[in-house]
């Protein structure tokens, strides 16, 4: 699980665990491989070796498609946006052809698709006054005055996608550092405001966590 933190880090910079995902869209839900008992087994063999939706799943790890990946960002925000209402069932609408249709990360395309959904979910947050409500986000006050709470929302956020795990594991300090650099270069450039500082961070942490492979 450990990698998966390190993944959603990765992520987040060139960018700004296992889910349990719903509803049971076949083909379109990021699922764990069921756990199959291989006589014999030992490291050499380590990995799923029956066939997941999209082909063999060569790498032993998958990711989400279609749905999947708006309801893991609508999870993220703890439901305070949502794939029937708002911008997100906008966009998830008019994209959702170019998300990923196969769970095997060796063929799977249109993950560049994900961070419109972040994107408009995020929108949806700070149109309904959540991010204030929910995060504490103070969007009449300077970025600066509000880093704390910024990089606060980008743990969250990650937590919801990681069980607690961007702020609980060994990685915690490497997620706050990443967040941290994150909102200070959002805090020095020339125009930018709160509100935009936080739809940086929202999409930032919702297009990793969302993302993430599962086993």
């Amino acid at each position: 699980m450990r990698k998966l933190i390190l993944f959603a880090i990765a992520f987040i910079l060139v960018s700004c665990s296992d889910h349990a995902v719903g509803p049971g869209f076949h083909n379109e839900v990021g699922a764990a491989v069921a756990a199959v008992s291989i006589p014999g087994n030992d490291s050499s063999k380590a990995g799923p070796t029956s066939a997941v939706s999209g082909g063999t799943n060569t790498l032993g790890v998958s990711g989400p498609t279609a749905e999947s990946a708006a309801f893991r960002i609508a999870n993220g925000l703890e439901g305070n946006a949502s794939v029937t209402n708002g911008n997100l069932r906008q966009v998830l609408s008019n994209v959702k052809t170019n998300l990923p249709k196969v769970t095997n990360v060796n063929n799977a395309a249109g993950y560049d698709q994900v961070q419109l959904l972040a994107y408009a979910a995020c929108a949806d947050v700070v149109q309904n006054g959540q991010a204030s409500s929910v995060y504490n986000i103070q969007m009449s006050d300077t970025v600066a005055n509000n880093q704390a709470a910024l990089v606060a929302a980008g743990v969250r956020i990650l937590d919801a996608h990681t069980g607690g795990l961007a702020s609980q594991s060994s990685a915690s300090t490497q997620v706050n550092t990443v967040l941290t650099t994150l909102v200070q270069t959002e805090s020095t450039a020339s125009g930018v405001t709160t509100k935009m500082a936080f739809m940086a961070v929202c999409i930032a942490a919702n297009s990793a966590g969302s993302t993430l492979l599962g086993m």
